[in-house]
């Protein structure tokens, strides 16, 4: 009876997975340029598969920056190929259906890179706004015992990063204890809701035709429908804000201390992405 029951999603995910494997090996044998630019990408840093949704058909590739509109992007596109996740499902390759690059294979993955027809986006947020959505998301109004995954790597990290820091027991990790947290290991790449967002996008060859801001997505989102197609239901989807954290605005979090330390710590996005500095004077 079980050889007749109907495939899962994540059956068919899995099995994708393991048919991915084989086109991999296959790949690194009849297209070797291919190959090696993908595991270029690899090998750099960077990890494309976890932050590249590949879509050949509708030739596009977005790389997602974690607190920059990531989940309403990843739900416009998942159910532009005919996938209904829910906003908690949307970031499983399992449940949202979008292929990482590994999935569709390096030779495809380079033709689709390389290709000019491919609208190749991202999407970035103001570093002292991303770092507060990061804060509520992740740290505000949880106290500091372990069982929370984001809580236990604060933890073990604290005694390297600042012991004098809140401890576990500690009801929460306030604002600008967390700020002193994610300053510290903004650069290294321990964890991407609130990494340097350049040094997630910054792949090896790997030319943007669209940077878009999330202050401006309702504008910078238009270029992104109109090269999908998008029906009237996608641009209507494409404009709802999802997984907003309960907070006041961002700058009421702010004293010119921490606006320093934000600054330092995330010199390159303020620099590359065109935001400025804010005093708080």
């Amino acid at each position: 009876m079980l050889l007749h029951a109907p495939l899962t999603q994540s059956t068919r995910y899995y099995l994708h997975r393991a048919r991915a494997y084989l086109g991999f090996a296959l790949d690194r044998y009849r297209h070797p340029d291919a190959a090696d630019f993908y595991s270029e990408i690899n090998t750099t840093g960077y990890a494309p598969n976890a932050h590249i949704d590949a879509l050949p058909e509708h030739r596009l590739i977005y790389v997602s920056v974690p607190k920059s509109a990531s989940t309403s992007i990843k739900m416009l596109l998942s159910h532009l190929i005919g996938r209904h996740p829910s906003p908690d499902q949307v970031h499983r390759r399992s449940l949202s259906g979008l292929p990482s690059p590994f999935e569709i294979g390096p030779a495809k993955f380079h033709r689709l890179v390389t290709d000019p027809a491919t609208l190749r986006f991202t999407f970035v947020r103001n570093p002292y706004d991303r770092l507060v959505s990061a804060w509520a998301d992740k740290f505000q109004g949880r106290p500091l015992r372990p069982g929370n995954p984001f809580i236990d790597q604060y933890l073990a990290l604290r005694p390297q990063v600042d012991p004098t820091l809140p401890g576990e027991g500690m009801d929460e990790l306030d604002f600008a204890d967390f700020v002193t947290y994610a300053a510290e290991t903004a650069v290294c790449r321990l964890d991407a809701h609130w990494e340097v967002q350049d040094d997630i996008v910054a792949m090896p060859g790997l030319t943007y035709d669209l940077i878009g801001r999330v202050e401006t997505f309702d504008r910078d989102i238009v270029p992104v429908l109109d090269h999908i197609g998008a029906d009237a239901t996608l641009r209507r989807g494409a404009h709802i804000p999802l997984r907003t954290s309960a907070r006041m605005s961002w700058q009421d979090y702010y004293t010119p201390d921490l606006a320093r330390r934000v600054r330092r710590a995330y010199e390159r996005d303020f620099d590359r992405f065109g935001y400025r500095f804010a005093s708080f004077a």
